[in-house]
């Protein structure tokens, strides 16, 4: 047991390092000449650091100040001009703000944007981090963090099903996940959600169905995707009854109402159930082209990866471990199989109703249960040998 758990602090000192390493890059559009947000981080960090300002009466821990010239002193030391915003950033006194923090990117409506088309807990988590010191090092923290610990949990998870060895071979296989590996390494929501999937998939081996019902509702909290697993769940606990399935609902329920409590409160009961109805007919309608979107399918034969970064080039390019656990578990349909296969054809629905401007980093959230699958299949076949 000791080595298989001297193994796994290994694997994951080297799975952490490797996600710094990302977390490193300079990035762009941020401070000029200095580092910036990398991908999608424009959205979620500057969307978190708003919510920080306007829901939870905070501010961010930083020296810069964006905000008019009017508001300018003597004091003042331009650092970033914008040409679709109002508005400079600054170093140094000023008489007001807009906003304290990290410069934000030169995109139109940035400093009113709070990402409604996705629930808060990630930008919470985010903005938390922020709070403390608003850099991009520092914002991407928590996801190597959490990007780790999943790797912990999928062995975890994977122990239950297939022991010891074959449990530390799949979270070692992570490490070739490039997909997870470049995630974990900045500021998105597709990490938070790959954490708690793990956590969830734990849980439910370890026969703790509240504690199952919690983790969907925090997966769900960080996109709505996270609710995938629903249908794999209904599926295994309604053949217990309904009791059983029904807990686990109203606990994931309970979940995502406490978590979008502050920004229920902070845009009104209506319109908040208005945003939730937007963004689930935003998430099932495709949008103008741009970035390189690709199909579920797509994601197994590892096609049309979404470009994180380049120069160096990082693709969301996955790993064969999702079609080879794909198959696997169509034909063991064992617990782990049915979560799986549930999380991952929840995107095919999606796909189906019509949002075809899907991407190859969403498969950070399924990666977990797939190696899950493969310690099992890993299993099994040391069982015919």
């Amino acid at each position: 047991m000791k080595y298989a758990y001297a193994g796994l602090v290994l694997v994951v000192a080297v799975f952490a390092y490797l996600a710094y390493t990302v977390a490193q890059l300079p990035g762009s559009d941020g401070l000029p000449g200095g580092p910036g947000y990398i991908s999608d981080e424009v959205w979620y960090v500057t969307s978190a650091r708003n919510l920080l300002h306007d829901f939870f009466r905070s501010t961010a821990n930083s020296p810069y100040f964006t905000t008019t010239t009017n508001c300018l002193t003597n004091e003042s030391r331009i650092v970033k001009e914008y040409t679709k915003i109002d508005a400079v950033t600054v170093e140094g006194g000023v008489a007001c703000y807009l906003r304290r923090g990290f410069p934000y990117p030169d995109k139109e409506g940035i400093l009113s944007y709070y990402n409604l088309e996705h629930p808060p807990l990630a930008k919470y988590v985010i903005a938390a981090v922020e709070a403390v010191r608003d850099e991009p090092l520092f914002w991407r923290l928590p996801s190597i963090a959490l990007g780790s610990l999943t790797l912990v949990f999928v062995f975890l998870a994977a122990r239950r099903v297939a022991g010891e060895l074959y449990a530390l071979i799949a979270a070692a296989l992570m490490l070739f996940d490039y997909t997870f590996r470049a995630m974990a390494g900045i500021a998105m929501l597709d990490v938070y959600l790959g954490f708690f999937t793990a956590l969830l998939a734990y849980l439910y081996l370890s026969g703790r169905l509240l504690g199952t019902g919690a983790a969907l509702g925090l997966a769900a909290s960080v996109k709505y995707s996270g609710a995938f697993p629903i249908f794999g769940l209904a599926y295994l606990l309604g053949r217990r009854g309904v009791r059983s399935f029904a807990a686990v609902l109203l606990m994931a329920v309970s979940v995502f109402l406490v978590v979008n409590m502050p920004i229920a409160g902070g845009l009104g009961l209506e319109r908040w159930v208005r945003e939730i109805l937007g963004a689930l007919s935003w998430h099932t309608t495709s949008r103008p082209p741009g970035p390189t979107a690709s199909s579920p399918l797509d994601w197994l034969i590892m096609q049309n990866s979404f470009a994180l970064y380049i120069n160096p080039d990082i693709y969301a390019s996955g790993t064969p471990a999702y079609l080879i656990a794909l198959i696997y578990g169509l034909y063991r349909r064992d617990d782990v199989s049915i979560l799986y296969l549930s999380t991952y054809g929840g995107y095919w629905l999606v796909y189906l109703a019509g949002n075809h401007t899907l991407y190859s980093f969403y498969t950070a959230h399924f990666t977990p249960l797939a190696h899950i699958v493969l310690a099992r299949l890993f299993a099994d076949l040391s069982k015919k040998t």
